[in-house]
Protein backbone atom coordinates (compact mmCIF):
# COMPACT_ATOMS: atom_id res chain seq x y z
CA UNK A 1 0.00 0.00 0.00
CA UNK A 2 1.45 3.48 -0.97
CA UNK A 3 1.62 6.10 1.57
CA UNK A 4 -1.29 7.96 0.04
CA UNK A 5 -3.34 5.33 -0.24
CA UNK A 6 -2.55 4.43 3.25
CA UNK A 7 -3.56 8.30 4.02
CA UNK A 8 -6.64 7.53 2.14
CA UNK A 9 -7.63 4.71 4.34
CA UNK A 10 -7.16 6.74 7.31
CA UNK A 11 -8.87 9.66 6.10
CA UNK A 12 -11.70 7.28 5.36
CA UNK A 13 -11.57 5.33 8.83
CA UNK A 14 -11.69 8.54 10.01
CA UNK A 15 -14.56 9.88 8.55
CA UNK A 16 -16.76 6.51 9.59
CA UNK A 17 -15.78 6.48 13.08
CA UNK A 18 -16.78 10.59 13.22
CA UNK A 19 -20.20 9.18 11.41
CA UNK A 20 -20.48 6.30 13.60
CA UNK A 21 -19.87 8.02 16.72
CA UNK A 22 -22.41 10.48 15.45
CA UNK A 23 -25.02 6.96 15.82
CA UNK A 24 -26.23 8.77 12.22
CA UNK A 25 -23.98 8.44 9.48
CA UNK A 26 -25.94 9.07 6.04
CA UNK A 27 -28.62 6.65 6.32
CA UNK A 28 -30.80 9.03 5.38
CA UNK A 29 -29.54 10.27 1.94
CA UNK A 30 -32.18 9.47 -1.16
CA UNK A 31 -34.99 8.68 1.04
CA UNK A 32 -38.67 10.33 -0.10
CA UNK A 33 -40.66 11.97 2.70
CA UNK A 34 -44.14 12.60 1.97
CA UNK A 35 -46.00 15.12 4.73
CA UNK A 36 -49.46 15.82 4.27
CA UNK A 37 -50.85 18.73 6.04
CA UNK A 38 -54.79 19.14 6.62
CA UNK A 39 -54.54 23.03 4.94
CA UNK A 40 -51.02 25.06 4.32
CA UNK A 41 -52.54 28.10 3.82
CA UNK A 42 -53.09 28.31 7.48
CA UNK A 43 -50.16 30.92 8.31
CA UNK A 44 -49.22 28.50 11.62
CA UNK A 45 -47.64 26.62 9.05
CA UNK A 46 -45.17 28.89 6.93
CA UNK A 47 -42.46 28.40 9.22
CA UNK A 48 -43.09 24.51 9.92
CA UNK A 49 -42.93 23.86 6.45
CA UNK A 50 -39.92 26.08 6.23
CA UNK A 51 -37.85 24.50 8.54
CA UNK A 52 -39.22 20.96 7.51
CA UNK A 53 -37.61 21.81 4.03
CA UNK A 54 -34.85 22.73 4.87
CA UNK A 55 -34.02 20.34 7.54
CA UNK A 56 -34.72 17.62 4.97
CA UNK A 57 -32.36 19.25 2.43
CA UNK A 58 -29.23 19.19 4.66
CA UNK A 59 -29.66 15.76 5.37
CA UNK A 60 -30.49 14.71 1.84
CA UNK A 61 -34.00 13.68 1.92
CA UNK A 62 -37.07 14.46 -0.65
CA UNK A 63 -40.06 16.18 1.37
CA UNK A 64 -42.55 16.20 -0.48
CA UNK A 65 -45.54 18.69 1.22
CA UNK A 66 -49.18 17.99 -0.05
CA UNK A 67 -51.98 20.30 1.47
CA UNK A 68 -55.53 18.39 2.47
CA UNK A 69 -57.30 21.59 1.71
CA UNK A 70 -58.94 21.18 4.94
CA UNK A 71 -60.99 18.35 3.82
CA UNK A 72 -60.89 14.68 5.34
CA UNK A 73 -61.47 12.88 1.58
CA UNK A 74 -58.36 14.98 0.51
CA UNK A 75 -56.29 14.57 3.02
CA UNK A 76 -57.01 10.51 2.92
CA UNK A 77 -56.22 10.80 -0.89
CA UNK A 78 -52.87 12.46 -0.72
CA UNK A 79 -51.90 9.96 1.70
CA UNK A 80 -53.03 6.81 -0.30
CA UNK A 81 -51.02 8.67 -3.16
CA UNK A 82 -47.75 8.87 -0.84
CA UNK A 83 -48.39 4.85 -0.50
CA UNK A 84 -48.67 3.94 -3.93
CA UNK A 85 -45.44 6.09 -4.20
CA UNK A 86 -44.05 3.96 -2.00
CA UNK A 87 -42.11 6.38 0.18
CA UNK A 88 -39.78 6.01 2.55
CA UNK A 89 -41.92 7.23 5.56
CA UNK A 90 -45.62 9.19 5.70
CA UNK A 91 -46.01 12.42 8.13
CA UNK A 92 -49.22 13.70 8.71
CA UNK A 93 -50.87 16.86 10.21
CA UNK A 94 -54.84 15.36 9.70
CA UNK A 95 -57.80 17.70 10.53
CA UNK A 96 -59.68 14.65 12.24
CA UNK A 97 -57.65 12.49 14.15
CA UNK A 98 -60.08 9.36 14.14
CA UNK A 99 -61.34 9.91 10.21
CA UNK A 100 -57.44 9.67 9.28
CA UNK A 101 -56.97 6.15 10.77
CA UNK A 102 -58.15 3.91 7.61
CA UNK A 103 -55.59 5.37 5.71
CA UNK A 104 -52.66 5.08 8.68
CA UNK A 105 -53.53 1.51 8.81
CA UNK A 106 -53.10 1.09 4.96
CA UNK A 107 -49.55 2.46 5.17
CA UNK A 108 -49.04 0.24 8.26
CA UNK A 109 -50.15 -2.40 6.13
CA UNK A 110 -47.58 -1.30 3.20
CA UNK A 111 -44.56 -1.25 6.03
CA UNK A 112 -44.92 2.59 5.57
CA UNK A 113 -44.00 3.97 8.73
CA UNK A 114 -46.32 7.09 10.17
CA UNK A 115 -45.61 10.25 12.15
CA UNK A 116 -47.86 12.71 12.97
CA UNK A 117 -47.04 16.41 12.94
CA UNK A 118 -48.38 19.38 15.07
CA UNK A 119 -51.73 17.42 15.44
CA UNK A 120 -52.19 14.05 16.37
CA UNK A 121 -53.95 10.81 15.20
CA UNK A 122 -56.03 8.37 17.21
CA UNK A 123 -54.04 5.44 17.86
CA UNK A 124 -56.52 3.92 20.53
CA UNK A 125 -58.09 1.41 17.37
CA UNK A 126 -54.73 0.13 16.45
CA UNK A 127 -53.29 2.85 14.21
CA UNK A 128 -49.95 2.90 14.62
CA UNK A 129 -47.03 5.74 14.61
CA UNK A 130 -43.80 6.31 15.13
CA UNK A 131 -44.26 9.28 17.41
CA UNK A 132 -46.17 12.43 17.43
CA UNK A 133 -44.12 15.58 17.36
CA UNK A 134 -45.88 19.19 18.52
CA UNK A 135 -46.94 20.28 21.85
CA UNK A 136 -48.98 18.57 24.28
CA UNK A 137 -52.31 20.85 23.65
CA UNK A 138 -53.80 19.56 26.81
CA UNK A 139 -51.21 21.49 28.47
CA UNK A 140 -51.66 24.13 26.05
CA UNK A 141 -55.61 24.89 27.07
CA UNK A 142 -54.56 24.33 30.98
CA UNK A 143 -52.00 27.33 30.64
CA UNK A 144 -54.92 28.99 28.62
CA UNK A 145 -56.42 28.51 31.82
CA UNK A 146 -53.76 29.99 34.21
CA UNK A 147 -53.84 32.93 32.11
CA UNK A 148 -57.41 33.38 32.59
CA UNK A 149 -57.63 33.38 36.61
CA UNK A 150 -54.15 35.86 36.49
CA UNK A 151 -56.18 38.40 33.74
CA UNK A 152 -59.80 37.67 35.37
CA UNK A 153 -59.80 36.56 38.81
CA UNK A 154 -61.78 33.66 40.80
CA UNK A 155 -65.22 35.09 39.84
CA UNK A 156 -65.69 36.10 36.18
CA UNK A 157 -68.08 35.23 32.96
CA UNK A 158 -65.97 34.44 29.84
CA UNK A 159 -66.46 33.58 26.29
CA UNK A 160 -64.73 31.20 24.29
CA UNK A 161 -63.68 31.15 20.66
CA UNK A 162 -63.26 27.52 19.25
CA UNK A 163 -60.30 26.22 16.03
CA UNK A 164 -61.42 23.62 13.75
CA UNK A 165 -63.82 21.25 15.51
CA UNK A 166 -62.83 18.03 15.62
CA UNK A 167 -59.32 18.74 14.99
CA UNK A 168 -56.79 17.56 18.20
CA UNK A 169 -55.45 20.55 18.94
CA UNK A 170 -59.52 21.79 19.72
CA UNK A 171 -60.52 19.30 21.43
CA UNK A 172 -57.58 18.87 23.66
CA UNK A 173 -57.10 22.65 24.35
CA UNK A 174 -60.80 22.57 25.31
CA UNK A 175 -60.40 19.94 27.83
CA UNK A 176 -57.20 21.64 29.34
CA UNK A 177 -59.07 24.63 30.22
CA UNK A 178 -61.52 23.07 31.47
CA UNK A 179 -59.17 21.01 33.68
CA UNK A 180 -57.83 24.34 35.03
CA UNK A 181 -61.28 26.29 35.58
CA UNK A 182 -62.52 23.49 37.09
CA UNK A 183 -60.40 24.29 39.91
CA UNK A 184 -61.61 28.12 39.83
CA UNK A 185 -65.65 27.44 39.79
CA UNK A 186 -66.18 30.99 39.93
CA UNK A 187 -64.94 31.15 36.30
CA UNK A 188 -68.21 30.45 34.24
CA UNK A 189 -67.96 30.46 30.55
CA UNK A 190 -71.24 31.53 29.44
CA UNK A 191 -71.01 30.78 25.56
CA UNK A 192 -68.71 29.16 22.68
CA UNK A 193 -68.23 29.40 19.44
CA UNK A 194 -65.52 28.18 16.62
CA UNK A 195 -63.88 29.98 14.48
CA UNK A 196 -61.72 27.12 12.37
CA UNK A 197 -58.68 29.06 13.06
CA UNK A 198 -59.75 31.78 10.58
CA UNK A 199 -58.89 35.57 11.45
CA UNK A 200 -62.45 37.05 9.64
CA UNK A 201 -64.80 34.55 11.63
CA UNK A 202 -62.80 35.03 14.87
CA UNK A 203 -63.38 38.90 14.46
CA UNK A 204 -67.36 38.12 13.59
CA UNK A 205 -67.32 35.73 16.70
CA UNK A 206 -65.45 38.95 18.83
CA UNK A 207 -67.75 41.79 17.55
CA UNK A 208 -70.88 39.08 18.13
CA UNK A 209 -69.78 38.43 21.74
CA UNK A 210 -69.06 42.32 22.17
CA UNK A 211 -72.82 42.96 20.52
CA UNK A 212 -74.45 40.47 22.68
CA UNK A 213 -72.50 41.11 26.30
CA UNK A 214 -72.61 45.02 26.87
CA UNK A 215 -70.17 46.18 29.22
CA UNK A 216 -69.36 44.32 32.52
CA UNK A 217 -71.18 41.62 31.00
CA UNK A 218 -67.83 39.19 30.60
CA UNK A 219 -64.42 39.46 31.98
CA UNK A 220 -62.60 37.79 28.76
CA UNK A 221 -62.90 36.16 25.77
CA UNK A 222 -60.40 33.62 25.12
CA UNK A 223 -59.21 31.97 21.41
CA UNK A 224 -57.85 28.81 21.20
CA UNK A 225 -55.36 30.45 18.20
CA UNK A 226 -54.26 33.54 17.58
CA UNK A 227 -56.84 34.60 15.29
CA UNK A 228 -59.15 36.66 17.51
CA UNK A 229 -55.86 39.44 18.09
CA UNK A 230 -58.08 41.32 15.86
CA UNK A 231 -61.53 41.59 17.76
CA UNK A 232 -59.14 42.18 20.36
CA UNK A 233 -57.72 45.38 18.56
CA UNK A 234 -61.32 45.99 17.75
CA UNK A 235 -62.80 46.12 20.89
CA UNK A 236 -59.57 48.96 22.06
CA UNK A 237 -60.80 50.86 19.31
CA UNK A 238 -64.24 50.75 20.64
CA UNK A 239 -63.42 51.41 24.09
CA UNK A 240 -63.98 48.00 25.55
CA UNK A 241 -61.13 47.54 28.05
CA UNK A 242 -63.39 45.85 30.41
CA UNK A 243 -62.80 42.51 28.38
CA UNK A 244 -59.52 40.75 28.84
CA UNK A 245 -58.42 38.98 25.59
CA UNK A 246 -56.54 35.32 25.90
CA UNK A 247 -54.78 34.46 22.73
CA UNK A 248 -52.92 30.44 21.67
CA UNK A 249 -49.92 30.79 19.58
CA UNK A 250 -47.20 33.79 19.01
CA UNK A 251 -47.10 35.74 15.74
CA UNK A 252 -46.02 38.89 15.28
CA UNK A 253 -49.59 40.60 15.59
CA UNK A 254 -50.21 38.88 18.72
CA UNK A 255 -46.69 39.95 20.04
CA UNK A 256 -47.56 43.42 19.32
CA UNK A 257 -50.67 43.31 20.42
CA UNK A 258 -49.05 42.19 24.06
CA UNK A 259 -46.72 45.07 23.90
CA UNK A 260 -49.75 47.75 23.38
CA UNK A 261 -51.83 46.01 26.16
CA UNK A 262 -54.63 45.16 23.83
CA UNK A 263 -54.02 41.15 24.57
CA UNK A 264 -53.40 39.90 28.18
CA UNK A 265 -51.27 37.18 27.27
CA UNK A 266 -50.90 33.87 25.15
CA UNK A 267 -49.21 30.44 24.70
CA UNK A 268 -46.29 30.32 22.70
CA UNK A 269 -46.09 27.41 20.10
CA UNK A 270 -43.78 27.38 18.00
CA UNK A 271 -43.88 25.64 14.83
CA UNK A 272 -40.45 26.04 13.51
CA UNK A 273 -39.03 23.61 16.01
CA UNK A 274 -41.64 21.15 15.05
CA UNK A 275 -40.52 21.20 11.23
CA UNK A 276 -36.53 20.61 12.28
CA UNK A 277 -37.67 18.50 14.93
CA UNK A 278 -40.12 15.54 12.59
CA UNK A 279 -37.28 15.53 9.85
CA UNK A 280 -34.58 15.21 12.95
CA UNK A 281 -36.17 12.07 14.49
CA UNK A 282 -36.94 10.98 10.71
CA UNK A 283 -33.37 10.97 10.37
CA UNK A 284 -32.92 8.76 13.78
CA UNK A 285 -35.74 6.48 12.37
CA UNK A 286 -33.54 6.04 8.84
CA UNK A 287 -30.37 5.07 11.03
CA UNK A 288 -32.12 2.28 13.28
CA UNK A 289 -31.99 4.93 16.35
CA UNK A 290 -35.69 4.55 16.97
CA UNK A 291 -34.99 4.27 20.74
CA UNK A 292 -33.79 8.02 20.70
CA UNK A 293 -37.35 9.00 19.00
CA UNK A 294 -39.48 10.42 22.47
CA UNK A 295 -42.76 8.16 22.16
CA UNK A 296 -45.38 7.85 22.19
CA UNK A 297 -45.18 11.87 22.15
CA UNK A 298 -41.98 14.16 21.38
CA UNK A 299 -43.36 17.29 23.46
CA UNK A 300 -41.82 20.68 22.72
CA UNK A 301 -41.57 23.72 25.30
CA UNK A 302 -45.48 25.89 25.68
CA UNK A 303 -44.28 29.20 27.80
CA UNK A 304 -46.74 31.83 28.87
CA UNK A 305 -46.26 34.93 27.10
CA UNK A 306 -47.77 38.30 29.10
CA UNK A 307 -46.41 41.61 28.97
CA UNK A 308 -44.10 41.09 32.06
CA UNK A 309 -41.95 38.85 29.68
CA UNK A 310 -42.57 39.41 26.07
CA UNK A 311 -39.73 41.50 25.34
CA UNK A 312 -37.72 37.89 25.65
CA UNK A 313 -39.40 36.20 23.18
CA UNK A 314 -39.24 36.94 19.55
CA UNK A 315 -42.44 36.30 17.64
CA UNK A 316 -42.72 32.39 16.59
CA UNK A 317 -44.17 33.72 12.73
CA UNK A 318 -45.22 36.60 10.73
CA UNK A 319 -43.50 40.09 10.96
Amino acid sequence: MTSMTRRQALVGASTLALLTSSGLGRAQEGKRIGFMIWNTSVPFYSNLIKMANETAQKNGISLDIQSGNGDLATQISIVQQFIAQQVDMIMIAPSDPKGIVPVIRQANAANIPVMAVNTKADVSSGAKVLTYVGVDDFVFGQRQGELVVQAVGENAKIAYILGKLGTSAQLDREAGLLDTLKKHPGIEIVERQAADWDNSKALAITQDYLSKYQNGAIAAIVDQGPEGVNGANFATEQGRTDVKFIMGDYPEDVRNAIIKGTVFGTVNQDPAPQGTTAIEDAVLHFAGKQAEIPTPNHYLDLPIITKDNVEQYKAAWGG
